[in-house]
This record gives C-alpha cells, sequence and structure tokens, in this order.
C-alpha cells in the first residue's frame, strides 16, 4: 500500500463535525505507521489542532496501491473524481447518508465506479445504508469524545445549543430562536438565563462554553451520529431536544430528554422545569448527568481508535508489503 488519501476540498473556515472526524481518523492512522495525505486545495483547518506528521497537500496523483477516502459529498469535483477510473481502492467514509441519498446515485452505480467499501459512524447508519442502497462491506468506526478536551467546568445556569441545525428557511424562524423566544413568552422568569450560540468558535471555545453551560439544546437534523451532544454529555450538560436519526445509538430517557421536531412547545416546558430543579439541586438531574456522562465515556478515543485499524487492516490487507504499511 501506498498512502492513505482523504478527500476533503473544502474551504478551511468550514467548522463541521464531519470535518473534524475526518482529520481524526487521519492523524490515527498516520500515528499509527500509515502514509496519509489530506487533500485540502483551500489549506490546513485553523480551528482544529491538527498534527505536524499529516500532509495537507493541494494536489495529488493516484497511484496503484493508493486508497482514497471519499467523503459522502459526490457533487463537482468529487464526483468527476468518484467516477474516473483509479488502479488503487476506492471507499467512502459516510458520515451523513442525507446528503448520499439525495443525490440520488444508487448503490449498484457507487460499485461501478469503484467503491468497494463503506466506513459510517454508527450501527443505525449501517442499517440504513444497507437497507437504502443494498451495498456490501459496511464497516462501523464509531465516533469518539475527546475527554480531555470536553469535560465539565465551573457550571452557570446557561443554555449552549448549535442554532446552524435547523436554520431560518421559507418564512419560518431558526428553531433555536423560536425555542428561545417561545421560552420567554411562557416562562418570562427564564429571561435573565444565558443562551450560548455555538457558531463560529475554535473546537476549544466550544468545549469551554459546553463545559460552563448547565443544559444543552440539541438540535441534530438528520445526521448519521450526531457529535455535539456527546461531547454535551461529556461535559455534564442536561441534554435536551432531537436525537437526529443516527442519535438512536444513545439516546435513552435515562440520559436525557428527547423530543420530535414539532414538539416544541413540550421542550420549552421541559426546558423550564429543568431550570428550576437545577436552581434547587434536584438530585433526579445529577443521577440523569451520571447516565449522560456514562454514555459519552462509552465513545472513547481508544474503541474509535481500535475499530479504526481493524476496519483499515482488512480493506488494506493485500497491499500490506511491509510493516511500516500499518
Amino acid at each position: 500500500m501506498n498512502r492513505v488519501i482523504f478527500l476533503n476540498p473544502f474551504d478551511a473556515g468550514a467548522i463541521s463535525g464531519g470535518v473534524k472526524v475526518t482529520y481524526q481518523h487521519a492523524e490515527m492512522l498516520a500515528k499509527s505507521g500509515y502514509k496519509v495525505s489530506v487533500f485540502q486545495p483551500s489549506g490546513r483547518p485553523d480551528w482544529l489542532d491538527i498534527s505536524e506528521r499529516l500532509d495537507i497537500c493541494g494536489s495529488f496523483t493516484a497511484a496503484p496501491g493508493d486508497v482514497l477516502v471519499f467523503p459522502e459529498i459526490l457533487v463537482d469535483m468529487l464526483l468527476d473524481i468518484a467516477k474516473t477510473p483509479f488502479p488503487g481502492k476506492k471507499i467512502m467514509f459516510c458520515q451523513n447518508p442525507f446528503y448520499l441519498y439525495s443525490y440520488g446515485i444508487g448503490g449498484q452505480e457507487l460499485m461501478d465506479m469503484g467503491f468497494s467499501h463503506f466506513i459510517v459512524p454508527g450501527e443505525e447508519t449501517a442499517r440504513s445504508l444497507s437497507s437504502m442502497l443494498r451495498v456490501r462491506n459496511v464497516h462501523v468506526v464509531p465516533n469518539s469524545v475527546d475527554t480531555a478536551t470536553f469535560h465539565p467546568r465551573n457550571k452557570t445556569l446557561s443554555i449552549a445549543t448549535n442554532p446552524r441545525k435547523w436554520p431560518a428557511e421559507a418564512g419560518n424562524s431558526s428553531l433555536a430562536h423560536l425555542i428561545r423566544t417561545m421560552l420567554h413568552l411562557k416562562y418570562p422568569e427564564t429571561r435573565d438565563i444565558p443562551w450560548f450560540m455555538l457558531e463560529n468558535m475554535s473546537q476549544r471555545e466550544v468545549a469551554q462554553t459546553m463545559g460552563n453551560a448547565a443544559i444543552f439544546l440539541a438540535l441534530s437534523r438528520q445526521e448519521a451520529m450526531p457529535l455535539t451532544p456527546l461531547e454535551a454529555m461529556a461535559s455534564r450538560c442536561a441534554l435536551v431536544g432531537f436525537h437526529g436519526t443516527g442519535g438512536k445509538d444513545y439516546a435513552s430517557h435515562r440520559n436525557g430528554h428527547w423530543f420530535s421536531p414539532e414538539q416544541c412547545e413540550e421542550i420549552v416546558d421541559c426546558l423550564s422545569g429543568l431550570i428550576s430543579e437545577l436552581r434547587h439541586g434536584a438530585p433526579r438531574i445529577d443521577r440523569m448527568l451520571d447516565e449522560a456522562e456514562k454514555t459519552a465515556h462509552h465513545y472513547s478515543v481508544g474503541a474509535t481508535y481500535n475499530a479504526l485499524m481493524q476496519v483499515y487492516g482488512e480493506i488494506c490487507a493485500h497491499f500490506s508489503t511491509s510493516p511500516d504499511a500499518v
């Protein structure tokens, strides 16, 4: 095997969980001895802490024995590359199957393009991909939470959320704004509770904000494995919101309060109740936070590493010609 090349041709300033996990996988493989490059012509993202061992390249030449790792965003240049014959292996790291489904590309067409393996971050997504596209060789490499970065800090009675998940559209307000406004209308005594919108922040700033917040409003939407709610759990935030489909892998009545997107008023009632319980130190809250923290710790960096080594070991087995390959 020559190189594992991750295709990540997005703007260097584009902040997303998908980019973060892509770089995590690339770093882990490089640390283990794989020769790894990340194709990102816009350059190294400055919002992530990325090891210098990674080769961030603006161009590449595919060679026999290389493994090209595509995201599920098969449009424009990425689709052109996917359709181009390639002497090595093409695999897909699918972090959002709903993006992939929206392009109308069937499983047989993907296999005809040369995609031999699919990596997903959760069991719910593995089931969906196998059911919808009938593709073979679907591997699960679970997302992980870096508890050295995401951990509880000095808590204040405040609410953190990721507003870009349900933005304003077609005349409807963004859901974060709507829920906050409804909360203030129905429970005006909550107007003094600060809200922190997790946008345009570095990873360290997000971790600091979560660590200080008492409540996290999860607005996950059509995701393979929502990572931000898990990071909030590791930060001992009380969780309220949506599992976003892929969160079915970990969401339970013990570790949070989970609703459908239509239940805005129910969410508002829940937020008000949580605020009251946090103010009065209700023992139930600590039990829920303990369960949430336990859930997050189940998604350890070590578990991701072990799964990644096993999956790439299988995929690259016939390219392994020297001890340096793995």
